[in-house]
């Protein structure tokens, strides 16, 4: 009967040691220890419409004093068009500044804001227009 009972107290104490290896941010939000989070950027817009893919770290950011890398990826029913439109208009408003832009069955822009750069990628799959945002320090 005692080992029935320490297997409970065990079991039922795995939920705290697991929960402890989250941390919580200002927001409430939670952020794995890492320091790796599936957080939208504040300073980069998304359109209504796509949504993060932040299931098994699909998506992921991380930012400690001026260094950032983050990976997001985003899906939703907006044209590939409107994406890049909508981006190339409001990038600007958050201080990013467009450097290269390529567009023919996808859409790749490229926009500085020093010491960052940030590639988004747009793409059409099937019925899915699909949107990688990078987001890297250069040195």
């Amino acid at each position: 009967m005692p080992k029935v009972r320490l297997l409970c107290v065990a079991l039922a104490a795995l939920p705290l040691v697991f929960g402890a290896c989250l941390g919580s941010d200002r927001d409430g939000s939670t952020e794995q220890a890492s320091g790796l989070s599936p957080v939208q950027l504040a300073d980069i817009p998304v359109p209504d419409g796509m949504k993060l893919r932040d299931s098994l770290n699909e998506s992921h950011s991380y930012e400690v004093g001026t260094f950032r890398v983050a990976d997001l990826h985003y899906f939703g029913n907006v044209p590939l068009a409107e994406v890049a439109t909508y981006l190339r208009e409001r990038m600007p408003q958050h201080g990013w500044r467009l450097v290269t832009e390529a567009v023919a069955h996808e859409a790749e822009l490229v926009f500085d804001r020093r010491p960052h750069r940030a590639t988004c990628r747009i793409w059409n799959d099937g019925s899915v227009t699909r949107l990688h945002v990078g987001v890297r320090t250069q040195e």
